[in-house]
């Protein structure tokens, strides 16, 4: 558990194609299925290096979730606009790009983060979380901390693809939430 940020559950890799990074996980890795995000986000807001961004603008190109036992595995091919998941591979890296972290207290970890002078890079808020990636990647480059705050639906929606994943007989790896 990161005393920081909360208890790390997710590993997150940014690629330039979610189908060929999921046809790995599941064939070679044997982890699945994959759910994919609805594109765009419905967020309320989004802000990439403190600017704020249109309801429409181009984020992600594609992202999916799946667990391996309590560890969430995602995968995001970043949108063009500029983004935290652009910039990276922009840089010539691919694979991990962040840990997600559950927030236990998101405005006084937002705040502490802000005191200690660590960065926002993202952050936004959609109907089910609120989030933010932060700059904490300095000494391993590509490894921010993603703080999310989860709301019941957030909860629920990722115990179904936990469950899921549990159970995963091999078929079907990619399905839409």
């Amino acid at each position: 558990m990161s005393h920081a940020f909360g208890p790390v559950f997710q590993i997150a890799y940014v690629v330039e194609d979610v189908e060929s990074a999921i046809a790995h996980m599941t064939k070679v890795m044997g982890i699945g299925p994959f759910f994919m995000f609805p594109v765009p986000l419905q967020a309320e807001w989004i802000e990439v290096r403190g600017e704020r961004v249109a309801p429409d603008y181009d984020l992600l190109g594609a992202a999916a979730i799946s667990y391996s036992g309590d560890s969430m595995i995602e995968i995001i091919q970043p949108g063009s606009a500029p983004s935290v998941y652009r910039e990276f591979l922009d840089s010539g890296r691919s694979g991990v790009h962040h840990l997600g972290t559950v927030a236990t207290d998101y405005d006084a970890q937002m705040a502490a983060a802000r005191a200690a002078g660590i960065g926002v890079a993202l952050e936004g808020v959609l109907p089910i979380s609120r989030f933010s990636y932060l700059d904490t990647d300095i000494l391993f480059p590509g490894t921010m901390v993603e703080l999310i705050e989860m709301g019941p639906e957030m909860k629920e929606l990722f115990g179904m693809v936990r469950a899921t994943a549990a159970e995963w007989d091999g078929k079907d790896p990619i399905r839409q939430m």
